[in-house]
């Protein structure tokens, strides 16, 4: 009977266990899509060894039926458990591919010799044999059907102890309850028989990890939100040069003189720029690449107001059916005007804005040439620094996207890369 209690409030654990990671929206969907596998395969483990109790020592074929297929599901869950817990493990704590493929292959060779071995045992009574009363009896081979679910769980410690400084203390916390409470389970129900240790300790254990890793996803969205407000309000300050507005505003009122109708425009052309820049340091998702392509000719033709500010400005767009995060790009064009194009004196200066689909990504590159060394006041160098922190942090945070600049002698290229699956989906506004 205390088994079968043991079994019941398991099974209503991993339900609502379950229940708690489909519903789940703070976590990520690697980490609900392991965890809705966990509770499931934790379900039928417990169900497996409930259905067990309940049919030993019942006679009759069926009921031999019925305690040989849950023996199986109970055995076959059990190193289940270690292996879907040791792939999540890996995919959560470890960056390198190889690395993580290495470890992989091991849990696949080792869950594939458990489960040969199991179906062996079948028929050949190694793990344990069902009497003629349908009753279960362990064999003297029975704690080797726990060994390879323990190499498992012995070398996620190793993978924790090696890279405990990319983990957070309560991804730690989560990882250390579920090895050490099942592996002492393990022990426990390889040398005692009649109460379920194993079955207690997993269940307990798969709740309280999966309880640290929300919570650990909570935090880690919250400071996310945080840091993006953050780089709004760093935007707000940094992207918007003053010296632009003003020589814009200058260059405006000069036309208002000697061409009304062209001033006018300009005036349009400036209130649109305004717009786009304090509208969209509110923006929540990324925004058409043309929508993005339209505010940098706007941009562009308000620097050629200035007669003295005289450059080309080219364009070759591939693609241009993709998302974009707001001013990123817009910032890209501007330092590759002012301090690329504009120091040009023996020819004119020129930029290209080009956009090229390459394997999965979609590569941006904004080149432009330059003439000798500008001098840069300090609060130049920190509005670029600030703007190319800004890009940096906006890309990553929307898309997983990277930006990288290479400076020559005579001539620099920008580039922004997207992956192509997280800038494709859909029409943002």
């Amino acid at each position: 009977m205390l088994n079968i209690a043991i079994d019941c409030f398991g099974a209503a654990i991993s339900v609502v266990g379950l229940l708690a990671s489909i519903i789940a929206s703070r976590i990520n969907q690697l980490v609900k899509r392991y965890f809705i596998i966990l509770f499931a395969v934790h379900l039928v483990y417990i169900l497996s060894n409930l259905t067990a109790l309940l049919f030993r020592g019942v006679p009759g074929s069926f009921s031999r039926s019925v305690v040989y297929i849950s023996n199986f599901g109970e055995f076959f869950c059990s190193a289940m458990l270690a292996y879907w817990v040791s792939h999540y493990m890996v995919d959560i704590t470890l960056k390198d591919e190889v690395s993580i493929r290495r470890y992989k292959n091991v849990f696949n060779i080792l869950m594939t010799i458990h489960t040969v071995i199991l179906l062996i045992s079948q028929f050949t009574g190694l793990y344990y044999t069902i009497d003629e009363f349908n009753v279960y009896h362990r064999n003297t081979m029975f704690p080797l059907s726990f060994l390879w679910a323990g190499i498992m769980l012995l070398m996620d410690m190793k993978v924790i102890l090696d890279n405990t400084g990319s983990l957070s203390k309560k991804q730690i916390v989560g990882f250390w309850a579920y090895l050490i409470s099942p592996f002492i389970g393990i022990i426990i129900q390889a040398f005692v028989y009649g109460v379920d240790f194993l079955v207690a300790s997993t269940v307990l254990a798969g709740m309280f990890m999966f309880m640290m890793m929300a919570f650990d996803q909570t935090e880690r969205n919250i400071k996310a939100i945080v840091e993006n407000e953050t780089i709004k309000a760093s935007l707000l300050l940094g992207q918007i040069s003053p010296h632009f507005i003003f020589n814009s505003l200058m260059s405006i009122q000069d036309l208002c003189y000697t061409d009304p109708q062209m001033a006018a425009d300009s005036i349009g052309d400036f209130a649109v720029y305004l717009r786009h820049n304090m509208e969209d340091l509110t923006a929540n998702e990324m925004i058409p690449f043309e929508k993005e392509l339209g505010f940098i000719r706007e941009y562009v033709r308000l620097e050629k107001l200035d007669p003295d500010r005289d450059f080309d400005m080219e364009y070759d767009l591939e693609i241009k059916e993709f998302l974009i995060p707001t001013l990123t790009l817009q910032p890209v064009v501007e330092n590759a005007i002012n301090y690329g194009a504009l120091t040009c004196k023996k020819e004119k200066g020129k930029v290209v804005l080009s956009t090229r689909r390459m394997n999965d990504q979609i590569v941006i590159r904004v080149w432009n040439n330059f003439e000798g060394k500008r001098s840069v006041t300090e609060g130049q160098k920190k509005h670029r620094s600030i703007a190319t922190e800004n890009i940096k942090s906006r890309l990553k945070y929307y898309c997983q996207g990277t930006y990288e600049i290479d400076i020559r002698e005579e001539d620099a290229e920008a580039r922004i890369i997207l992956p192509m699956n997280e800038v494709m989906g859909g029409q943002s506004v």
